[in-house]
């Protein structure tokens, strides 16, 4: 089949490309134009801008079969791909996001089926207004709708998106591979489950003409969910460092003495969460085949030959290529950490000897 995929660079996105032209399909990329990534020389390209109002006009030139949008983020990008594709494509897959859920969730595993609202973000709420509006579009005949959520994928491409308590960049990486101890919030017992970008990525694969993912809305994440404690252990293994240095600190108080730094715990980290994934093994073939230590060194292993896991002083006298810009890289993020260690374990400590005494 013609594939036009909407994106095709980026971190799943590039994997999805690479795999649609392995198994023999035609493939079209469209996007802006800016990145690196490397796909197969027989892949088309296409260059628009999915977000302008001209989107639909540029992107008619293509005949495509079926359309995969890695670029639908709002209840209006969803319409400017219905006004593109209504009529003219068999099939539209959209990708989604688990945060279309409401967290703390009822049960676990998250079904499919489960409550959506409130959504767990902005982000999320974003995307369950985009998603209604395609599939409103499904059910009048405009094209057949498969949707896809994902939850946290990694892989080797940019940073990485190894997260951490405070976020996505490489400084937990440095800490750990130099033995500096961590943060972790809570006692670390919560669950979190990122899945390799390429197992992700044969989901979509998997819906392309597939009938059965026809107006269907599948999880596509990790079935393997370790501790955020267990999580850190497997980095420290990948980095062929010693055992990690983990500090609880109570979720709250890190929300309240780090409210500029606690966007990624307050709508994501503090959640311990699992979701099924029965639906995507039946429909769509998905397994998590990469276990998360093998995963992680791959990852690992593309940084360090990009030299992007840095040592402090590295960070504090060099430039680097972050998310594809040239800017200086700070050491702040290394400060705050190691600051708030330090206040920490010293209030701690006179906690216990006040409470002692």
């Amino acid at each position: 089949m013609h594939v036009l995929l909407i994106g095709g660079t980026g971190l799943i996105s590039t994997a999805v490309t690479r795999q649609l032209v392995a198994a023999g399909h035609d493939v079209t990329v469209c996007n802006r134009g800016e990145s690196d990534a490397q796909i197969p020389d027989s892949v088309e390209h296409v260059r628009a801008d999915r977000f302008g109002d001209d989107f639909p006009s540029k992107i008619a030139p293509v005949h495509a079969d079926v359309v995969i949008d890695m670029l639908c983020f709002s209840e209006s990008d969803a319409q400017l791909a219905i006004d593109a594709f209504e009529g003219k494509v068999e099939q539209y897959v959209m990708t989604s996001t688990i945060d279309v859920y409401r967290r703390p969730v009822d049960s676990n595993p998250v079904a499919e089926t489960a409550p959506r609202h409130p959504p767990t973000s902005d982000y999320g709420a974003n995307k369950a207004a985009a998603e209604d509006a395609i599939m409103a579009a499904h059910d009048r005949g405009a094209f057949a709708a498969t949707i896809l959520r994902p939850w946290t994928t990694y892989g080797p491409h940019g940073d990485g998106n190894l997260c951490h308590t405070f976020g996505v960049d490489t400084t937990y990486l440095r800490r750990i591979r130099d033995g500096e101890p961590i943060v972790v919030h809570g006692d670390g017992t919560g669950l979190w489950g990122p899945c390799h970008r390429r197992d992700v990525a044969s989901t979509y694969v998997g819906a392309v003409g597939n009938r059965a993912a026809y107006g269907e809305v599948y999880n596509v994440t990790a079935e393997a969910v370790p501790t955020w404690n267990e999580y850190y252990r497997v980095l420290a293994r990948a980095l062929d460092a010693p055992d990690p240095d983990l500090v609880h600190i109570p979720t709250d108080v890190l929300l309240d003495v780090a409210p500029d730094r606690t966007g990624f715990l307050a709508d994501h980290g503090r959640y311990s969460t699992t979701f099924d994934t029965s639906k995507a093994r039946r429909d769509l073939d998905f397994e998590q085949t990469i276990e998360l230590e093998r995963g992680v060194r791959e990852v690992v292993d593309y940084l360090e030959e990009r030299d992007a896991i840095t040592s402090e002083d590295d960070r504090r006298e060099s430039s680097g290529n972050v998310n594809g810009e040239e800017r200086p890289v700070s050491s702040e993020d290394d400060q705050f950490v190691g600051s708030l260690i330090a206040a920490w374990r010293d209030q701690t400590s006179e906690f216990v000897d006040v409470f002692e005494a």
